[in-house]
């Protein structure tokens, strides 16, 4: 039981006491560096000074003896030999010899380089430049050879002409001065070939600080991205009746808006799309950028599963919602998935994987579009005219055919239009796709189906202009253009986002 609480106060961030020991030990860090000072400047209490020399001396020494204890756990070391080279290994690491130097008085200024320790914005920098650590060791490696070679000419080219070079030191300090850019003009060339050489250094300074920054800013960009990952993490693990959704499109965001409207729930999103997963954190979501169907990001996840209420994968991807599916049931089997499916054919695939719930969204539409249609054409015994016999209405199209519904459907593409005919309709008019006068079809119930959503604005307002005053209905698969078909005299909508996010949240209330 010591050892993985000491574990968990070291290392573990999500520990409820790690928190206040990181806290502490920085004090004693910024309290050790001040009695320093204050030694230097002046006297301090002799009280003071024994604090520093034995009690805080002998804290950091046993803070070094516990990591070096639990620098073995998750491994599966069984001899003595494997244990020692673990723990050498360790030993000579930079982070155990900072603390190690750190105990001694003597180095307490080496104190302050244990923050990084402590301060996870701080260590998260370390770590992200040691990633970059190839580069870094490329670049010093043509600082080093850059300046040796420019500071040597310098000197064969000013020794014994400019007063300010004395030695070869002077020249070595001069290139590195001037290739940094940084110039204090305490030395400066006094020879046609020396003010050459410092325009080249210059040059070569200023394309090697480029390249510096741009590792840097790289490797910061990167562990940015991964601390906001663990403040989602670490956010999840404190809030409760949370819904984790794979995938942030437009259904969604259908489905979170409808999850705040109902209250109570609190939506984290997992997206391996920088860019998508960029404009979730604009909405102002927590989001795990990562690929949902890692195993070991559901094994964070489901950490503290207690808080999960469900999990939704919604991409229109089949695949990756089933190895979403997967990833979930095999690191927790009781947990709730609720998936998107894009392809009816696939639903075999989908019940082999135990999910709790799938949700086709065209089919979700398509049945309650029917039920609408039928209705209502039975209630005011209209016939039904359909604009397009596209993949958002042939279904229905073919289910109102079925109960004897009297269909007509509007046709722009001769493909559709031949597939209409083989599917056992008769009335069928080929328009052109820029149609502007509408016929006599008040006794109808007109539906706007085509898949482009400006097509369908279109044809509504064309009818009511043409004095249509029957009912209009559309089938959107974009929230973005609805208003416009409210605005074109459209009377229902059926948008397949908004029945499918209603079908999802409906699923996971039960």
């Amino acid at each position: 039981m010591m050892k993985p609480f000491c574990k968990a106060l070291l290392e573990d961030s999500t520990s409820p006491y790690k928190r206040y020991f990181d806290s502490f030990m920085i004090g004693l860090i910024i309290l050790s560096t001040a009695l320093l000072i204050m030694d230097k400047s002046g006297k301090i209490p002799s009280w003071l000074y024994e604090f520093d020399f034995y009690f805080v001396t002998y804290l950091f020494a046993i803070e070094y003896l516990l990591r070096l204890w639990i620098y073995d756990d998750g491994l599966d070391n069984n001899t003595l030999l494997s244990k020692i080279k673990l723990k050498l290994k360790y030993i000579i690491s930079l982070p155990a010899i900072i603390d190690f130097i750190a105990i001694f008085p003597q180095f307490r200024i080496i104190r302050l380089l244990k923050l990084y320790r402590y301060m996870s914005g701080a260590s998260s920098l370390f770590e992200a430049l040691t990633k970059k650590r190839f580069e870094f060791i490329f670049l010093g490696y043509m600082l080093i050879g850059v300046t040796f070679t420019v500071g040597s000419i310098f000197y064969l080219l000013e020794f014994g002409i400019n007063n300010e070079i004395n030695s070869y030191l002077d020249a070595i300090y001069w290139a590195f001065v001037t290739i940094s850019t940084v110039g204090y003009g305490d030395i400066v060339p006094t020879t046609q070939m020396g003010k050459a050489v410092s325009i080249f250094s210059i040059i070569v300074g200023v394309g090697m600080i480029s390249f510096a920054t741009s590792v840097m800013v790289s490797a910061f960009s990167e562990r940015f991205s991964q601390l906001r990952n663990q403040d989602s993490i670490n956010h999840l693990y404190k809030m409760k009746n949370i819904v984790i959704i794979n995938g942030y499109g437009h259904l969604a965001q259908t489905i979170i808006k409808k999850l705040k409207a109902k209250g109570g729930y609190t939506p984290i999103i997992i997206e391996k799309r920088k860019d998508i997963a960029k404009l979730a954190l604009q909405d102002g979501y927590k989001v795990i950028e990562a690929d949902g169907s890692s195993a070991r990001i559901i094994k964070i996840i489901y950490k503290k599963r207690n808080h999960i209420v469900a999990m939704l994968t919604l991409k229109s991807s089949d695949i990756d919602n089933i190895y979403f599916i997967l990833n979930a049931k095999s690191v927790y089997s009781d947990s709730i998935v609720y998936a998107r499916m894009n392809q009816n054919a696939l639903n075999p695939q989908y019940l082999g994987t135990k999910v709790d719930g799938l949700v086709e969204p065209h089919s979700v539409v398509n049945q309650r579009a029917s039920d609408y249609l039928k209705k209502h054409s039975q209630e005011q015994n209209k016939s039904i005219l359909f604009f397009g016999y596209t993949h958002k209405s042939s279904m229905i199209c073919k289910e109102l055919h079925s109960t004897g519904v009297d269909i007509l459907i509007y046709e722009i593409d001769d493909t559709r239009y031949d597939s209409a005919l083989n599917d056992g309709f008769g009335d069928i008019t080929l328009i052109e796709k820029t149609h502007s006068h509408a016929p006599d079809i008040n006794n109808h119930i007109a539906v706007c189906g085509m898949n482009e959503e400006e097509l369908n604005v279109y044809y509504a307002i064309t009818l009511r202009a043409n004095g249509f005053e029957g009912d209009i209905v559309a089938l959107s698969d974009t929230k973005e253009d609805n208003r416009k078909l409210i605005l074109a005299g459209v009377n229902k909508i059926f948008d397949m986002y908004e029945e499918s996010a209603s079908q999802f949240v409906d699923m996971i209330e039960q």
